[in-house]
């Protein structure tokens, strides 16, 4: 892939804390773009690109003003538009409830989209205790899904539960986005075993119905765990059995054997559709040694 062809996409503040995280891991193979009305979303990210909405003057957010987020991401656009040009996937991350992941996502994977990226969206939607930010996030939900070729819903009550399970931080992803997009990218970006790229991924998300990603890692002594540890991704609503489509990327170490990448996908690929379209990909990397991880874009919900 040419430089700049992948775009991690951060809009509003859970979503620039997101994104920021996830470029760490991967921030050779892929650009950073922050999107937000409240500045100090920027401070610690050096080496992105920033767009600032300032709703009202004072550099403090755009509140629950969806609309308002909208139209600044219009009138701004003109300066984004040549990392939208150069970029064949974006990768979006927001949450949805506040102001500007509410109005501003959905309006630049329209803008993504209008340039042919592929656009995959990660939207994160409130906790339940928070009914006005529930009731926007449902309301702009299906915009964002709309202008979207995969849009993954994750529940933030899921999410934080999944953290204290791995003891991290649910406001930078609990480690599950980082992995999500280390592996999403990584399987594009880098030569494996088995090399996939962005044609495969847009053969599965063609098949009709909906589209998700997951991830799972876990130890190459254990291949099944692994599987389980996908299928228990904190998503919303979402069940994979009698997916017509999918794509699989496999990572382990130098310890990772055939038998360990058979058992694995053969374990993940048996409640799939009988006729499922299966694209399998596998990659080794030292930094893997002991460990296997699972990516998997599964389509035709």
């Amino acid at each position: 892939m040419h430089e700049g062809a992948i775009l991690i996409c951060g809009v509003g503040g859970i979503g620039c804390i997101w994104a920021n995280s996830a470029h760490q891991k991967c921030s050779d193979l892929s650009d950073l773009l922050l999107i937000d009305a409240d500045e100090s979303s920027f401070f610690e990210s050096p080496l992105a690109h920033c767009l600032h909405l300032d709703a009202i003057g004072d550099g403090g957010g755009a509140a629950a003003l969806p609309s308002l987020a909208a139209h600044r991401l219009a009138e701004g656009s003109s300066s984004i538009s040549s990392l939208l040009d150069d970029a064949e996937l974006v990768v979006l991350m927001t949450g949805l409830g506040g102001g500007t992941g509410s109005g501003a996502a959905s309006e630049l994977a329209s803008l993504a989209r209008s340039k042919n990226c592929l656009v995959i969206s990660i939207a994160g939607l409130p906790f339940a205790e928070q009914p006005l930010r529930s009731a926007i996030a449902q309301a702009s939900l299906p915009a964002l899904d709309a202008n979207s070729n995969i849009c993954i819903q994750v529940s933030m009550e899921r999410l934080a539960w999944y953290a204290r399970a791995r003891g991290s931080d649910w406001r930078k992803g609990s480690g599950w986005i980082q992995d999500l997009i280390e592996g999403l990218v990584t399987t594009l970006a880098r030569v494996g075993k088995l090399n996939l790229d962005l044609m495969d991924l847009r053969t599965v998300v063609n098949h009709i119905g909906d589209a998700t990603l997951i991830v799972g890692s876990g130890s190459v002594a254990n291949p099944n765990e692994v599987v389980e540890v996908a299928r228990q991704s904190p998503l919303v609503n979402t069940n994979i059995d009698g997916a017509k489509g999918c794509l699989i990327q496999v990572e382990g170490g130098p310890d990772m054997t055939l038998a360990h990448l058979n058992e694995l996908t053969e374990s993940f690929v048996s409640k799939l559709h009988p006729d499922c379209q299966v694209i399998l990909g596998a990659r080794s990397s030292d930094e893997m040694l002991g460990r296997l991880r699972l990516v998997a874009v599964v389509s035709g919900l």
